[in-house]
């Protein structure tokens, strides 16, 4: 049976915290912890399901009107249930995708919103104890946020400010002289900057180079020279733009940094301003 249908408020709970907790471990720069996906994640839950309904959820949510006692009762039932199916569904491959995350926390005012109505339907006809059990559910769906919110630590997000070094090594990119820059312990860095450094002496003396050893050049040398004057082409323009190192991969990590920043921080200043009004 799905988290969906088992659920109880100290569960519900538990997954809020567990479900900030990793996404703010992730955001603070705690590489092994839970994987994350930001910008153009899979956004499953929030997927057309035919052309009417986005999911089951907001299906029920549209579909939802004051029945009789009995009805009524399992409309608030089946809201809640497919929530928490969607939040099931958020966590089965075992990332955080704060998409998703943005997706659920904004879906939560619809849910308490179908439930109060219900709850005010419930009492007038007659059924305290129902409206009772769906004010459970509604604290459920405020407790849900409140957990995550709580475990969602935005206060010392990684900096993406404007670096003017990193700036400066996207002109030495040309040359291959970034990668020493940004990956200093790899051999890579140090063999294209090798090659990148040489281009200059390669464009000024090549000619004579050739005039002078053509004739016992060997095939290394050859290969060496077109490396040298090809670098600003194979290096600088492909290689390092398809983000395998150097500063177009900073350049990347940091703009998607960016975005997870900007995402987190909308999603805690919703949150707080749901809570305020609950």
């Amino acid at each position: 049976m799905g988290l969906g249908k088992t659920f109880t408020r100290s569960i519900v709970r538990e997954i809020g915290r567990n479900y900030g907790k990793a996404a703010s471990n992730y955001l603070l720069g705690d590489k092994h912890s839970t994987p994350i996906r930001m910008v153009g994640g899979s956004q499953d839950v929030s997927r057309k399901r035919g052309r009417v309904y986005d999911n089951d959820y907001d299906k029920a949510l549209k579909k939802f009107e004051i029945k009789g006692a009995q009805a009524t009762f399992t409309q608030v039932l089946n809201i809640h249930s497919e929530y928490f199916s969607l939040v099931e569904e958020a966590n089965a491959d075992n990332v955080i995708d704060l998409n998703e995350m943005s997706f659920l926390v904004r879906e939560i005012p619809r849910g308490i919103s179908a439930l109060e109505k219900a709850k005010s339907g419930l009492v007038d006809l007659g059924k305290q104890d129902f409206a009772d059990k769906t004010d459970e559910k509604i604290e459920s769906f405020k407790e849900f946020m409140k957990s995550l919110d709580g475990a969602l630590i935005i206060e010392d997000l990684p900096p993406t400010k404007f670096n003017p070094i990193a700036f400066l090594f996207f002109f030495l990119s040309f040359i291959g002289l970034d990668r020493v820059y940004f990956k200093p312990k790899k051999f890579w860095s140090y063999f294209y900057a090798v090659i990148g450094i040489s281009f200059p002496y390669w464009v000024v003396f090549g000619d004579k180079f050739y005039a002078q050893e053509s004739a016992d050049m060997n095939s290394g040398l050859l290969i060496y020279s077109i490396l040298s004057m090809t670098m600003p082409l194979w290096y600088g323009m492909i290689l390092n733009p398809i983000k395998t190192g150097g500063y177009w991969e900073y350049r990347s990590i940091k703009k998607q940094q960016k975005a997870m920043n900007k995402l987190a921080k909308a999603i805690k200043e919703f949150t707080a301003i749901q809570m305020a009004k609950y």
